[in-house]
């Protein structure tokens, strides 16, 4: 015989929404705790119709974050260290283009650096002002003319490196007979850009669109400064 007090008991539970359940396991995240038995009777229904325990499902979500969590240590260990070989060849190339005693040991320095640190084919600069008369010479000198303007007003405009594929008038202004596939044109001078400096490869993968450009940027402010000195 169901007693009165039982009859209440069945009639609540009953009306017991399901708020209710969420509200108070809330309250009491250690319910589980103390009723460890319950999660492995707990079903909850999968993807492909088939039961799970609650166990088994917090097990696969840890499993996931935990994978979450490696691949992010990993990128950001692997970022510490492209930084960090980035930060040994800028000092490098430092060392070496402060040291050099004159503008022709310069340039000569600045390319054969860069293609060996930085895995590219062709490296060149192009400096359109002042023209020093003194250096009129060398072919990095030359006249800001219609046609440096016609091939990068955008590039000295925005002030902004490109990477990826360059049209065929700026591969043959830059790097004439050369089979140059992807470049990085990086505009040398602050606050208004006075030339560039080039990097051409001949791997069409080299140089993309998709390339930060920070560390470019820095690089063309550190061979400006360099180079300035010599045309003072």
């Amino acid at each position: 015989m169901i007693t009165k007090k039982t009859q209440k008991r069945l009639q609540r539970t009953k009306e017991l929404s399901e708020e209710a359940v969420v509200e108070y396991l809330q309250q009491h995240p250690d319910f589980f705790t103390h009723h460890e038995d319950l999660l492995a009777d707990m079903k909850i229904p999968h993807a492909t119709n088939d039961a799970v325990s609650l166990v088994e499902r917090k097990l696969a979500i840890l499993r996931q974050e935990n994978q979450q969590m490696q691949r992010k240590l990993e990128y950001l260990v692997s970022v510490a260290q492209e930084n960090e070989q980035l930060n040994q060849r800028v000092q490098r190339l430092v060392a070496v283009l402060t040291n050099v005693t004159s503008i022709d040991e310069f340039f000569h320095t600045l390319y054969s650096t860069l293609c060996n640190e930085f895995n590219t084919d062709t490296v060149v600069v192009r400096w359109f002002e002042p023209l020093s008369p003194t250096h009129a010479e060398r072919q990095e000198f030359v006249e800001y003319d219609a046609q440096v303007f016609t091939l990068f007003e955008h590039l000295l405009e925005n002030n902004e490196p490109i990477c990826g594929t360059i049209s065929e008038e700026q591969v043959e202004f830059l790097f004439p007979n050369s089979q140059i596939a992807s470049a990085v044109l990086i505009p040398l001078g602050t606050p208004k850009p006075q030339g560039l400096l080039a990097m051409g490869s001949h791997d069409v993968e080299r140089f993309h669109a998709d390339m930060g450009t920070d560390f470019l940027k820095y690089l063309g402010n550190l061979v400006s400064h360099l180079l300035k000195t010599w045309l003072q």
